[in-house]
């Protein structure tokens, strides 16, 4: 190597700057560790948790039929949560068909807090509904007689989706304003099919049905499935009079 190269690389040795190693920052002292579901057979549901967005998730298999919750969370050493460990989240379907936020407080040993919201992602398979009526306009009419003793309206629902477990289910009528009315009556005739499910409204004088004594005398309601996590509307209505 000749003298001139040698002086260049010494040069250009003698020119590099020290690289500093940045620690990297502290880890918050109020996070949630892990956050799993342990009311399971078998292996317990870990959730995902997102620091970024303050996110817990959860993927919920439907096929479990869980209608309550009960979580284990772990937190920073030193940390509180609130609600915490056992806590349940009770009525699922409720939380489902209604929505409710439900949250943890986490209080770090430092004093500094950060609060986590749960989001539930059930996977369900889509549910789909036939409609009653074939149209807007051929609208499907169903008579109760108020006068008799008894009288009643069966209709049997077509559809996708309905769960096996029919306690899981409900059905309700909506009308044009939005407003749903009291359940139907689940009927048993077609509990072993799962495209179909059968409902009643009864007219018992000695025990009349919530529905009935709700509805007015005549309307226009469109019906509405849910089916655990999962909800779907007819898009034509249907008819139902109350006769004397």
């Amino acid at each position: 190597m000749n003298r001139i190269l040698k002086v260049l690389m010494l040069l250009a040795i003698a020119g590099c700057t020290k690289t500093d190693t940045i620690a990297p920052p502290a880890a918050s002292d109020s996070r949630i560790t892990e956050y799993k579901i342990v009311n399971v057979q078998g292996d317990p549901i870990y959730g995902t948790v997102n620091d970024a967005d303050s996110s817990i998730t959860v993927y919920l298999p439907f096929y479990k039929q869980l209608v309550v919750l009960e979580p284990e969370i772990k937190v920073s050493t030193g940390a509180t949560v609130q609600p915490g460990t056992g806590t349940l989240i009770e009525n699922l379907l409720d939380v489902f068909q209604k929505g409710r936020d439900i949250k943890y407080a986490v209080t770090g040993k430092s004093g500094k807090k950060k609060t986590y919201t749960l989001k539930i992602v059930v996977q369900q398979p889509p549910l789909t509904l036939k409609e009653v009526s074939t149209s807007a306009t051929d609208i499907r009419s169903f008579d109760i007689k108020m006068s008799v003793n008894f009288s009643s309206i069966n209709i049997n629902l077509l559809g996708t989706g309905f769960h096996e477990n029919r306690e899981l289910m409900k059905v309700v009528l909506v009308d044009e304003t939005g407003k749903e009315y009291p359940p139907f009556t689940m009927s048993i005739t077609n509990t072993n099919d799962l495209n179909s499910v059968g409902i009643s409204l009864i007219n018992y004088q000695q025990d009349p049905s919530p529905l009935l004594t709700a509805l007015p005398a005549t309307g226009l309601y469109k019906v509405r499935v849910y089916s655990y996590a999962k909800v779907v509307t007819t898009t034509f209505p249907i008819r139902i009079n109350k006769l004397p």
